[in-house]
């Protein structure tokens, strides 16, 4: 339950870990069951070094199921292909937005259909295209990345806050800062500790969580998806 060496390092100007490790050791003490697991926690981290975060995805919490969460934000660990049901909404219309970004689809195609698009134009299984992101650089992180049960959740998001405004903090001060697409209103909030020391609000993308078909996707505007401008901003590959 440790960030990597790396991590440390590059945040230890913005963090005192003697303070913040044994108030995390009091706060997982708390949680029964750990969500995710204490080895995951840090998961993410052991993917993308810091140097090499060209874009920070945040999204809310970790899923609420033990099974479901590893420590990577939206990446379903009971979830092998697009033909697996899910739990949630979440990953089923980040799918349909991948696919309307890529014509494919659109606001009003079923999940079923998507599901079978996306095995004809052999579109990568959920595992394969979050590990495509990682190694791309893309921070997938959830903005408490622990889980407490409904009644802790706003324990939990204060907690992670501090650590939060150093990472972004830290991230914005090498010579490239990176992207942030702030999924849900949770991780909107952190526009307010990105902006003082990146200046640059074109290098934010917010939009509704996915979990919510009609605030990720546009009934009025059909073909519309967040990946479209994820794309054209980023340049990175999504799909």
């Amino acid at each position: 339950m440790r960030l990597p060496a790396n991590w440390e390092n590059f945040l230890a100007k913005a963090i005192d870990f003697s303070d913040f490790y044994p108030k995390l050791d009091k706060l997982v003490g708390q949680m029964d069951p750990v969500i995710p697991s204490a080895e995951n926690i840090f998961h993410v981290f052991r993917w993308v070094p810091p140097d090499r975060v060209r874009c920070v995805l945040f999204g809310e919490d970790p899923y609420p199921r033990l099974s479901s969460a590893n420590g990577i934000a939206f990446w379903d660990a009971e979830i092998d292909t697009w033909h697996t049901k899910t739990n949630g909404n979440a990953l089923k219309n980040i799918l349909k937005a991948l696919l309307v970004a890529e014509g494919q689809a659109t606001y009003h195609t079923s999940i079923a259909e998507c599901r079978q698009i996306a095995t004809k134009i052999q579109m990568k299984q959920p595992p394969q295209l979050f590990r495509f992101w990682l190694e791309q650089g893309v921070l997938l992180i959830n903005t408490a990345l622990t889980y407490g049960g409904s009644d802790h959740k706003k324990a939990h998001f204060a907690f992670w806050q501090p650590f939060h405004q150093a990472l972004i903090r830290m991230l914005n001060c090498r010579e490239t800062a990176p992207f942030y697409i702030l999924w849900g209103r949770k991780a909107w909030r952190l526009e307010e500790d990105i902006l003082p020391t990146l200046n640059d609000p074109y290098r934010i993308i917010k939009q509704g969580h996915p979990t919510f078909i009609h605030q990720f996707l546009n009934k009025n505007n059909p073909q519309y998806s967040p990946f479209q401008t994820i794309k054209k901003k980023t340049k990175l590959l999504w799909i």
